[in-house]
């Protein structure tokens, strides 16, 4: 596409909702990455997605209210795709969360800059691991194509929207905690057992010290089912990107009224 054929408001319309993905997706909304480089791949992006844009479409006067209206929509609807695409992320945290908890490691946390929440440190691992993963996956691409196919389901124009997006988008968060009893599992079956086997060794051995028996037994036990389970990880990691993306279309299609 030739420069002197890019319709200015166009351009700052697209300009907006990829703004609102970039600064929200993983790998690309991280806090490492500075948000002038943020403001740069916005606007290239913007370029590249351009000819996809129909120069037809309805759109108001530039310097209007109503133009205003629709670049706030446009940013909206950037940043749900972006909220939507951290979906798979959000669940494998929960489930290093809730692992770190019974493996006992309760009190130690940390700050995690990409989703900007205290997290435990087996949830930052896995969260860690969920991004190397998701890059070795070519999930970017995924997501990146989903977010091209927005503007053929929801274009930039004063059209009203569905409010039956709404009710996707809710539906779609129960994929969270679905992904999220999924990775933990293994892990916490493994850690069920071992507490079984504690409460039979307590009953038949009073004398022993439980506790002192069970801490670095379930840490062990955990930590070994961890790496054992890898493998399964980037399997059931692999559904939830691929399930992620689906429910990303539904939403779309259900709030352009399709």
């Amino acid at each position: 596409m030739e420069l002197a054929t890019i319709k200015p408001e166009l351009l700052l319309l697209c300009f907006l909702r990829v703004s609102g993905f970039v600064f929200v997706a993983p790998v690309f909304g991280s806090q490492f990455l500075p948000k002038i480089v943020k403001v740069w791949v916005s606007l290239i992006f913007a370029f590249a997605l351009m000819p996809l844009l129909s120069s037809n479409a309805r759109l108001p006067q530039f310097p209007s209210f109503t133009y205003m209206l629709l670049g706030i929509r446009e940013v909206l609807i950037g940043l749900m795709i972006g909220f939507v695409c951290n979906f798979f992320l959000h669940g494998v945290q929960f489930a290093g969360h809730v692992v770190g908890l019974q493996m006992g490691f309760a009190s130690s946390t940390l700050f995690d800059p990409i989703s900007r929440t205290d997290v435990s440190v087996i949830g930052r691992f896995q969260g860690l691991l969920a991004i190397v993963l998701f890059l070795a996956m070519n999930g970017h691409h995924i997501m990146l194509s989903s977010f091209r196919a927005s503007y053929s389901l929801v274009p930039p124009s004063v059209t009203a929207l569905s409010g039956e997006g709404a009710k996707q988008l809710i539906l779609a968060t129960a994929g969270i905690f679905t992904l999220a009893v999924r990775v933990a599992m293994p892990v916490l079956s493994a850690i069920f057992m071992v507490e079984v086997g504690l409460a039979l060794l307590a009953k038949t051995v009073p004398q022993m010290n439980i506790f002192v028996v069970g801490f670095p037994l379930k840490i062990s036990m955990g930590l070994a089912m961890l790496a054992i389970s890898i493998p399964y990880f980037a399997y059931v990691l692999a559904k939830g990107i691929l399930g992620t993306n689906a429910d990303l279309k539904n939403i779309l299609t259900a709030i352009g009224g399709g």
